[in-house]
């Protein structure tokens, strides 16, 4: 049973719909179609994710040069 990429509540199939419908917020959508949101959200969030490594990383090098034994 699929979850519901906006709540992440249960989809239960609806066969008069012929959907998957969010039995949390009520959300129908096709098998096709939760796939493609699953997708888009997993690359934002990879995406999210990197640049916050990099701002990290940023920090890391800063900190080490500030820290280290200046001339």
């Amino acid at each position: 049973m699929p979850t519901c990429p906006e709540c992440a509540g249960y989809m239960k199939w609806d066969s008069s719909q012929r959907r998957y419908v969010c039995q949390r917020c009520g959300l129908a959508l096709k098998y096709k179609e939760i796939e493609e949101m699953r997708d888009k959200y997993r690359d934002d969030i990879e995406e999210a994710k990197g640049k916050d490594w990099q701002k990290e990383q940023r920090k890391k090098e800063y900190l080490k040069w500030w820290l280290s034994e200046k001339e």
